[in-house]
């Protein structure tokens, strides 16, 4: 068993630009009894890495709706790794504030908020999205279905975890549909519109295209987002021979700022491929 550190708050506040890192002041912390289903806090550490949770007590329906945390502080600068990925933003929470859906999860990417021996900066940067974290990460996901006997799953994206989302439903067949905010759907376009480093680990979801093509989807980008612009949507879409289950809409906002409010709104789109 390796020593397991949880990482309450954070020390620094930084701002940061760059796609993997969060984009303007901290969103206020929320507590997982402030749902309107309280959510029990649990650290799924089967996996090489801890993975932080928020999830029901027990189902209400046969359904589980898992937000999926951004990538969080992953770095200080474009050349300064951060020594805690926990994400100062907690726009993710707040979503989950404003959802009504009875049965809500949450997963924080590997070594956010919990760290154990095998953390390191090389994880939250240029393994982000590599076929370990995913495995990790979709461990994590079996492990809440089978805790609360749910039959099928939805997952909505953060940013970084809009990448995770997508992967993560094309290597399953219990996800019934995909939200993503801010999504960096395609890390290799947005590393090059960026002019960073690439990451040679990282899988990249418009290879699972075929995987991804009958599950429904909506991916929400902000007009106003300089982090992940409108084109690594319209990147990852012309991936897609049939559209037909995949919608791609703009929204009056940007990185971090416009989601809170219009959230309920968003959530009610409807689905394609008659869901």
């Amino acid at each position: 068993m390796h020593k397991i550190t949880l990482l309450t708050k954070s020390l620094f506040f930084w701002f940061w630009l760059l796609p993997g890192c969060a984009n303007g002041p901290g969103i206020s912390e929320v507590n997982p009894g402030d749902l309107r289903q309280p959510l029990n806090v649990d650290v799924y550490d089967q996996a090489y890495w801890p993975i932080y949770t928020w999830a029901p007590e027990k189902s209400v329906t046969g359904t589980l709706r898992i937000y999926i945390e951004g990538d969080g502080r992953a770095w200080l600068r474009s050349n300064r790794p951060s020594m805690n990925p926990t994400p100062v933003n907690r726009l993710v929470h707040h979503l989950m504030m404003q959802d009504e859906s009875p049965d809500l999860a949450y997963i924080a990417q590997p070594c956010q908020y919990v760290m154990n021996d095998n953390c390191n900066s090389e994880v939250w940067t240029f393994k982000r999205y590599s076929p370990q974290v995913l495995e990790a990460m979709n461990a994590t996901v079996a492990s809440l279905k089978e805790k609360g006997h749910y039959e099928k799953l939805e997952l909505v994206g953060y940013s970084g975890g809009g990448a995770l989302a997508v992967l993560i439903a094309a290597h399953r067949n219990d996800v019934t549909s995909v939200r993503t905010v801010a999504g960096n759907l395609s890390p290799e376009l947005l590393n090059r519109h960026h002019g960073i480093s690439e990451m040679p680990a990282a899988l990249n979801p418009l290879a699972f295209s075929g995987q991804l093509s009958s599950i429904a989807q909506i991916h929400f980008f902000g007009v106003r987002d300089s982090v992940v612009p409108v084109q690594v949507s319209e990147h990852y879409l012309e991936a897609f021979e049939d559209t037909s289950c995949i919608n791609v809409e703009r929204v009056n906002a940007d990185h971090q700022s416009g989601w809170i409010e219009q959230w309920p709104l968003l959530l009610d789109r409807p689905l394609s491929c008659g869901l």
